[in-house]
């Protein structure tokens, strides 16, 4: 009898116990707090970035345009506007409807008149219904001064090949002192080791309106080009205005004969350009 009663003595100790331990914790423990209404039912603006950053050149193109998101990331839907406060920054297009769907906006740079230096802006993105409300974006820009170095140069996706092997050269220019609507020059090798194939546009000319070339006399391919209704290359740009492609053609050549490949004369918007180098050293390998 005596061991019965320990033994319900003990289950009600227990339970007692139990009891003001959970008391204790109630009482002493913070509830999680619910969100703020308004942030559950209110729309609120969301955007993937919080600065942009571009790049130019003094008297350069515009630098390529960059894309922001837009979203509603709370309740409803949102309705808003996006501005800036520099005048040389535009975004498009300048509103937007988000029920939760991203929408895409293209940040503009206009750097022309713009001089060497760093400018900075901000894009805002606002809605009067939104908990977060205005949301902005820095946006930062840097202008450099534009080469000068004022260079034309020759250079190849291959420096040595066997027969039947393609080679394109390339003609190049870097830091052009003055604009470049039309360009002429030759292009001269050695035809006991090519055989010339075809002159195409460069990287630079890529939209002009004309750009080839024609063999005038063994080893010498006279090339011309003119922009037509496309954009001049701008002052202080760097990369390739001719593509010239030859055919290794020596079937009776030694093994490692050298032979160079040179461009002269250059006329029209090149003329005064220095070369830096007017010639380039083809290897043959059998």
């Amino acid at each position: 009898m005596n061991k019965t009663l320990m033994k319900i003595g003990s289950k009600i100790l227990l339970s007692v116990l139990f009891f003001i331990i959970l008391s204790s914790v109630r009482c002493g423990s913070k509830t999680p707090t619910s969100p703020d209404t308004d942030q559950v039912t209110n729309p609120a603006i969301w955007t993937n970035i919080s600065s942009i950053s571009f790049t130019g050149t003094e008297s350069g193109p515009n630098p390529d345009s960059q894309t922001i998101q837009v979203k509603n990331s709370g309740g409803g839907t949102l309705n808003y506007t996006i501005s800036d406060d520099a005048g040389w920054l535009s975004c498009t297009p300048s509103e937007g409807i988000s029920t939760g769907n991203v929408i895409e906006h293209a940040v503009s740079a206009d750097i022309w008149g713009l001089a060497e230096g760093d400018y900075s802006g901000t894009i805002r993105v606002e809605s009067a219904n939104a908990s977060n409300s205005p949301k902005t974006i820095s946006v930062s820009l840097t202008i450099s001064s534009p080469l000068t170095d004022n260079e034309i140069a020759i250079s190849s996706d291959l420096s040595s090949g066997s027969t039947g092997t393609l080679v394109t050269f390339y003609v190049s220019i870097n830091g052009n002192i003055n604009e470049i609507k039309a360009v002429g020059l030759e292009l001269t090798f050695d035809t006991t080791l090519f055989e010339y194939q075809s002159t195409s546009k460069g990287e630079k000319t890529e939209d002009w309106e004309y750009v080839d070339g024609f063999e005038v006399s063994s080893g010498i391919i006279r090339i011309g080009g003119f922009a037509g209704a496309a954009d001049s290359v701008p002052v202080g740009s760097v990369g390739s205005i001719v593509k010239v492609t030859l055919e290794v053609t020596c079937t009776g050549c030694n093994d490692g004969l050298q032979s160079q490949v040179c461009i002269q004369n250059w006329i029209d918007d090149l003329a005064g350009m220095v070369s830096s180098p007017a010639c380039i050293t083809f290897t043959f390998v059998n």
